[in-house]
């Protein structure tokens, strides 16, 4: 990996960045074969600035910010604007931080709330998770509640605090557990601290209200769900900046997830194994069916596009045969008469 920087900027901006990278003033990261270049991301009021390691980077995006100053009337606040380097050496990152005037990021660090490099397969990482949703689900609450009370709370709590975080991250066994085990005493013990008798088993008590239960998400089940749809979206959706990035640093073609590399980020690979990807069919996969549009995106075998089931398990010695094995229906079939052959 070369060496680049993240600069984080405590103040919007407009889309300055734009001119100085057509003017090849200022160089992005280049992600992936393909070389996808990202320089900038932002959201509300904050901008994070990804570039390479050089001076010359560093002045025009002082330069940028000091021109989006007199432009808009905005003031950039540099004391809260933090600078990290990966791979970038401590002189030359000291020198970038004078000529910017802000203070050092330590990788890992939370941008919108989220820790960005550190580790999610270890449980340190989300004590900051299962902490909140402790202080939530306390004692003396439970104490004042009746039974409906704590189980509405349950499910505010679990679809608010740790949202966020399931949203990306696969969360370990163990900290389901701990999550689990703070619910189910919160729900049972009547806020007591001791231990009390569970009435039901918790499996059931994560059954929707129409089969007995009372609702509350199982949350290892709606960590997965909340990871697949990154998967869905991959599919689904046409154009976007991170759909590029992915395509170019996992070498994906928009249908499926491809063999696992041991290069490979833990996030992608957490995706892959949630989805069962690479196993044969996996659950996800034998969810889909594909509505054929241009044909350019369904494969005309391995997709389940006719009927409800693939052509390769209908006709599995016509399959094996075939000389047209992985090709799109666009590419196996032509137009004739308002009709496709």
């Amino acid at each position: 990996m070369a060496p680049f920087l993240f600069l984080i900027v405590a103040e919007g901006l407009a889309g300055l960045v734009r001119s100085a990278l057509r003017e090849n003033l200022l160089r992005g990261v280049k992600v992936g074969r393909a070389e996808v270049e990202c320089c900038m991301l932002q959201f509300a009021d904050d901008t994070l600035f990804m570039c390479e390691d050089s001076y010359a980077n560093i002045f025009t995006i002082k330069a940028i910010l000091r021109v989006f100053e007199l432009t808009s009337g905005l003031k950039v606040n540099f004391h809260k604007s933090k600078l990290a380097g990966i791979k970038v050496g401590r002189g030359s990152l000291e020198t970038y931080m004078k000529t910017l005037n802000c203070g050092e990021m330590q990788v890992p660090f939370k941008y919108l709330g989220l820790q960005v490099g550190g580790n999610p397969r270890r449980a340190q990482f989300w004590d900051p998770v299962v902490d909140k949703i402790q202080a939530r689900l306390s004692a003396w609450k439970g104490r004042r509640l009746s039974l409906a009370g704590r189980v509405c709370l349950v499910k505010s709590v679990l679809t608010s605090i740790p949202l966020f975080y399931l949203s990306v991250f696969k969360a370990p066994s163990s900290v389901c557990k701990r999550i689990f085990s703070i619910q189910r005493r919160f729900i049972w013990a009547w806020g007591d601290d001791h231990k009390r008798i569970s009435w039901d088993r918790w499996e059931k008590v994560c059954k929707d209200k129409e089969e007995g239960g009372l609702g509350v998400k199982d949350i290892s089940l709606f960590n997965t769900a909340l990871l697949a749809k990154w998967y869905w979206r991959l599919l689904s959706e046409e154009k976007g900046k991170w759909k590029e990035i992915l395509a170019s640093k996992y070498h994906t073609r928009g249908v499926g997830l491809q063999a696992l590399s041991r290069s490979y980020s833990w996030w992608w690979k957490d995706l892959s194994k949630v989805c069962k990807m690479g196993e044969g069919d996996g659950w996800f996969q034998q969810s889909l069916k594909w509505k054929v549009g241009a044909g350019d995106k369904v494969t005309f075998w391995e997709d389940t596009w006719l009927e409800n089931n693939k052509l390769s398990t209908l006709f599995p010695r016509l399959f094996s045969i075939s000389l047209d094995q992985g090709k799109k229906v666009v590419e196996v079939g032509n137009w004739e008469d308002g009709g496709w052959n």
